[in-house]
């Protein structure tokens, strides 16, 4: 062991091997520290050697490590006789009977061997505390206040003789892992937003329940180009001081895990000697062998995304019997014995906060590069990779986030391929981080996948596809028209759990998110011949499943969901010259926006539902329809003399469409004498009044409800034109 203090010395190597007896512990094994105390105590005196073990450092507590059935004393004095420092922790109860020799043998074994003592004041410790013997002359840690993490720091560097270089957010000490291969250098401040993250591994990996004589195995599941790579590079970055080794294996194939696991052998562990022979099997089988004698390593298992590559870890696993595997993958399905978290996009604030730091001084800056990074950032949805990507772009060009901006509008799938090596970690594009997850999905999931890349960035219903079949059908056979492929058949429901199984779909319930990024290079990868025939089944897709009468509040349970991803392909299908079902679905949602008062985007999709039927023919009773609709709209909106030459011209084109006593007639009617009643046109509104009544009876019935509400209207009218009075 390296000495703990330099001036007053280290253990000899006569010191080392009394080791050999204490405890039954291995021949080779020192300890960092030993604990006495009294054993009133033993609850406060656990917690700090947990605290001081999670920090990496080897505790020696009776209760650990005194093997039943030994001589106390004589276990007690052997290790002493060992130990690099030891603590003499004092609570209200000093020191007990059977705890004085204890103490003796620690102060003259440290005194003779010139190593620290440190004195230790517990919470229950009284104020002005009588330390025993010279204790009172040394200076101490104080926790009669609580264990706190200051306190913990001056005690470990009281151990070490190094004082624990702490985060400026004031994170767990930062300690270079001894050995390792890892592939990046640490990000330090510039991991934004991952700090509930790292304190997930480290509960997991290291919190109370995690078992310390099994392997510990945790999977990093999400997106590609989430950053699952890089915050488990940066953990074990940040946690060197509870590992000897930090090893880092590429597990996307059984041939890369083997071939990486060989490499091991080549990185200089601690008594692994290379294999004469290099052949691949022994190596493998050395470093397998390394790892089950050994306790304190990092096992790093990179890109485990495909069955294959799962199989292969699952049965190498199996032949670990301690330390701690850390697996990164796309795929979501783990077994109950792995424990697993998602890692999500960055939120906006922090994605911002990367975009301006990672640019610093290498970009071209302007007063609103915070506004503008912000938008930037938005755009990208929080996807790590794309902040990256982009951020490397700006810093290659000399850039403002402005331009950036420009040019990702004019040159998006140009930019969405572009990579740099000499400013990029990341191994790949956007674009390409992807291809291999999209090359390997089944056609049905494959299909799903591109049909939402027309639809919105939010919360999508999970059944409009489960309703929506025979479209998820049409789009496969469409797929397979295009790739060659056989479409092997799938239910609807297992291309749905495939695409979460490989993080392209989040599940919430009854709904599911597709992120940003990969809608962008999904529709940028679809034939631009053929993007018309995926919009044309993404529009019917929605509209299949929108419920009419929008303008019910019972309906609109569907429609809070369904709005944005109804506004989003509309746009795609407008933009795409399909007229319909595109005016029915922008009529639905203009219902819908009036129903709840949101009159300007209303108005909006109203006048361009209105457009669309014109330029199919201007005299169609779907030109009435939409005439009438925005018409109500202006009314809504107390544009009364707007609306009623559409009201009128509404009412010719029922009239020459469906005759003098249609029905539809009557609503024309109806709508035009509320209009003039509402500009005080009473006398005009009247005949109109009556004669929708009249056609409303005749045609439907007096007890139809149009006839009631004919009726009603009716009535309202006459007693605005004669309060109180008689009504004929």
């Amino acid at each position: 062991m390296d000495p703990k203090n330099p001036v007053l010395g280290a253990p000899t190597a006569s010191d080392k091997l009394a080791a050999s007896r204490s405890g039954g512990r291995a021949l080779s094994e020192t300890f960092d520290v030993f604990l006495s105390h009294n054993s009133k105590d033993k609850p406060t005196v656990r917690q700090i050697g947990e605290a001081l073990r999670d920090r990496g450092l080897k505790v020696w507590l009776d209760e650990w490590e005194l093997v039943p059935g030994r001589l106390w004393q004589e276990a007690v004095e052997e290790i002493i006789a060992t130990v690099a420092s030891s603590a003499v922790l004092v609570g209200k109860d000093g020191l007990g009977p059977w705890e004085n020799p204890e103490m003796r043998a620690c102060l003259t074994q440290m005194v003779n061997r010139k190593l620290p003592v440190i004195p230790i004041l517990l919470p229950d410790c009284p104020q002005v505390p009588k330390l025993p013997l010279f204790l009172g002359e040394v200076t101490w840690v104080d926790f009669r206040a609580g264990l706190t993490e200051e306190g913990l720091d001056r005690l470990e560097w009281g151990i070490t003789g190094k004082k624990p270089n702490r985060e400026k957010n004031g994170s767990r000490p930062l300690h270079d892992p001894k050995i390792h291969n890892l592939p990046f250098l640490p990000l330090g401040d510039l991991l934004k937003g991952r700090d509930e993250e790292l304190r997930t591994l480290e509960t997991n990996l290291h919190g109370p329940t995690a078992a310390t004589a099994i392997t510990q195995t945790h999977a990093i599941h999400g997106l590609g180009g989430i950053g699952k790579t890089r915050l488990a590079v940066e953990y074990a970055w940040r946690s060197g001081d509870r590992y000897d080794a930090a090893l880092f294996v590429v597990a996307e194939s059984p041939e890369a895990l083997r071939s990486s696991l060989a490499n091991l052998t080549r990185i200089g562990l601690p008594g692994l000697v290379p294999v004469p022979s290099r052949a691949q099997e022994e190596e493998v089988a050395a470093v397998l062998a390394w790892l089950r004698e050994h306790d304190r390593w990092l096992l790093i298992l990179d890109n485990v995304d495909t069955p294959e590559a799962a199989e292969a870890i699952r049965k190498v696993l199996p032949q670990l019997h301690s330390g701690h595997v850390l697996i990164t993958s796309r795929r979501s399905n783990w077994p109950a014995s792995i424990r697993s978290q998602t890692l999500d996009k960055l939120e906006s604030v922090e994605a911002t906060q990367f975009l301006l730091q990672r640019t610093e001084g290498r970009r071209s800056s302007k007063t609103a590069d915070e506004k503008m990074a912000f938008q930037l950032a938005t755009i990208l949805d929080g996807l790590p990779l794309a902040l990256d990507q982009a951020a490397a772009f700006i810093v290659r060009n000399r850039m403002t986030f402005s331009a950036y901006l420009a040019t990702w509008e004019k040159e998006k799938e140009s930019v969405l391929d572009w990579r740099d090596t000499d400013q990029m970690e990341y191994p790949a594009s956007i674009a390409t981080t992807w291809l291999t997850t999209f090359n390997r999905l089944y056609p049905t999931a494959a299909a799903i996948l591109r049909l939402t890349a027309y639809l919105a960035p939010d919360p999508i219903p999970l059944d409009m596809f489960e309703k929506g079949a025979s479209v998820i059908v049409e789009a496969v056979g469409l797929l397979s028209e295009e790739t060659g492929q056989e479409a092997a058949p799938q239910a609807v429901r297992e291309g749905l759990a495939e695409l979460a199984a490989y993080s392209m779909i989040t599940k919430d319930g009854e709904t599911g998110n597709v992120h940003r990024m990969v809608q962008e290079v999904v529709r940028s990868r679809i034939p631009e011949e053929r993007r018309r025939g995926w919009i044309e089944l993404a529009l019917r897709l929605v509209n299949d499943f929108s419920p009419p009468e929008s303008g019910d509040v019972r309906t609109w349970r569907i429609w809070n969901v369904l709005r944005p991803h109804a506004a989003l392909v509309v746009q795609h299908a407008d933009e795409a010259h399909i007229a319909r079902p595109t005016s029915r679905l922008l009529t639905q949602l203009d219902c819908y926006l009036d129903a709840k008062g949101i009159y300007v985007e209303a108005e909006r999709l109203s006048r361009r539902s209105l457009a669309i039927e014109e330029g199919i023919d201007p005299n169609s009773s779907e030109v009435a329809i939409r005439l009438n609709n925005l018409a109500q709209l202006l009314k809504d909106t107390n544009r009364l003399a707007e609306a009623e030459p559409l009201m009128r011209r509404a009412l010719k084109i029922d009239e020459d469409s469906f005759g003098q006593d249609h029905p539809n007639v009557a609503i024309r009617l109806n709508n035009l004498a509320q209009l003039l009643q509402a500009t005080n046109r009473l006398a005009e509104a009247e005949p109109l009044m009556r004669r929708a009544v009249e056609i409303f009876e005749a045609s439907l019935g007096p007890d139809h409800p149009n006839s009631q509400i004919g009726r009603g209207n009716l009535e309202a009218l006459l007693e605005a034109m004669n309060p109180g009075g008689p009504r004929a």
